[in-house]
């Protein structure tokens, strides 16, 4: 008998703490952005560059595979969220190609540069030289280089115009790239107010607000002019000023 008045006891104190236990506020809510991004006509070629390189074995075809698609990142800005981990990252340098030519690391990472072509490479971030100022990198050679900034930077050669590598550093992991067809998806988007911007052909090419809660309900579609356009629009916006 002692042992079924205690099994009652724990059972009416469980029952207890059933009824008696408060009420949790429901978790923030996360949905999946989905969205597609409209290239100009210019940008849906497979190679960035058309053209040729003379070099000592004949002329070469500059390859640059894959098109803009493959290298369009997009990304949403004033979301909490968990950065992604510091890492480091090898880019391979052969053939007069890099690759991976598109980089989204979080803050921290490091991003290696290994030559393993034949010739010689001058590389820079010139647009923030204090953050990778030139330096020559000899076939053979690896050079690394750490982003802490966050925003898109572009590694670029001095020698071969053709060859860059954007890297892209985020602080949230709500940033994606695009499929074949242009399509996007970014998961676990809580709602608010965020700055959707478009990174493609080494640039900030779009930039806007949205509402993340309305946004979700929709495919959204973003547009993105050509760089030529934009400049116009720009220089037209500051005459009318």
């Amino acid at each position: 008998m002692k042992k079924l008045r205690t099994v009652t006891g724990l059972s009416a104190l469980a029952l207890g703490a059933t009824l008696f236990t408060p009420t949790l506020a429901p978790p923030a809510r996360a949905a999946t952005l989905h969205g597609s991004v409209k290239l100009p006509d210019g940008a849906r070629s497979t190679r960035l560059y058309q053209g040729y390189w003379r070099l000592e074995n004949g002329i070469v075809p500059v390859q640059n595979s894959g098109g803009a698609k493959a290298e369009t990142v997009v990304v949403l800005e004033n979301l909490k969220g968990k950065a992604p981990a510091a890492r480091t990252v090898t880019v391979e340098i052969g053939g007069l190609d890099a690759r991976p030519r598109l980089l989204i690391l979080g803050p921290g990472s490091v991003v290696e540069i290994k030559n393993t072509g034949k010739m010689r490479h001058e590389l820079s971030t010139p647009d923030a030289p204090k953050i990778m100022p030139i330096e020559t990198l000899p076939p053979g050679a690896t050079r690394r280089q750490r982003f802490d900034a966050l925003g898109g930077f572009v590694i670029r050669d001095s020698e071969y115009p053709h060859i860059m590598v954007s890297v892209i550093v985020v602080d949230s992991p709500y940033y994606s790239t695009l499929d074949e067809k242009g399509s996007f998806s970014i998961a676990g988007v809580p709602d608010g107010k965020a700055n959707l911007k478009v990174w493609t052909r080494c640039r900030w090419a779009s930039e806007q607000e949205v509402d993340t809660a309305t946004a979700v309900k929709d495919e959204l579609t973003v547009r993105v002019t050509a760089a030529k356009d934009n400049a116009e629009n720009k220089d037209a916006k500051e005459g009318a000023e």
